[in-house]
């Protein structure tokens, strides 16, 4: 997916994941970038969480379903932000691990878990939990600035190196 997209991968029925909030935030993300398009993979019923969203934006979300890991991966390289709404509930964030390895900006709320995964904002674009106007700016900030957004995607992925396998095994078997 080319152009102003924004990715979201999980649970969406679920309040906690926070797609709402997403959606809340649309209406001035579109104000600045009119193309802009949400595309939403995982588990859910697509049809009853849309009637659930202003009618103007409907057009704006595409439901994949679920995926494979191949397509997430994909799904993950091209987006142009890996957003993360949640509202809580979140003891890592196992996601944005996978987002920051695949080389996505992400943008995720500031509860605990993203916030120190994320380095406190270094590898990622915190914004105010539950606050879509926070969303709003932080978005339209990032696709505003290209240069900025690659520089945080580029953090974040050699950042998430040290949670490759391989990496992890090491650390384990040099405490052993």
């Amino acid at each position: 997916w080319a152009g102003n997209t924004l990715g979201f991968i999980g649970r969406f029925e679920e309040k906690r994941k926070g797609l709402d909030i997403l959606a809340a935030a649309l209406p001035a993300i579109i104000a600045r970038f009119p193309d802009v398009k949400v595309i939403v993979a995982g588990p859910g019923d697509s049809v009853e969480f849309i009637k659930g969203i202003e009618p103007t934006l409907r057009k704006r979300f595409e439901f994949l379903g679920r995926i494979s890991e191949k397509e997430k991966a994909d799904f993950l390289t091209s987006v142009a932000l890996y957003v993360a709404p949640n509202t809580g509930g979140e003891s890592f964030g196992i996601i944005l691990a996978e987002a920051l390895a695949g080389g996505a900006s992400v943008v995720a709320s500031d509860i605990p878990a993203f916030d120190s995964l994320l380095g406190h904002g270094k590898f990622g674009t915190l914004f105010e939990s539950e606050n879509a106007s926070d969303l709003a700016k932080k978005v339209i900030e990032l696709l505003g600035d290209g240069a900025q957004r690659k520089s945080i995607a580029e953090a974040g992925k050699n950042y998430a190196q040290q949670f490759d396998w391989d990496v992890v095994a090491e650390k384990i078997y040099d405490v052993y």
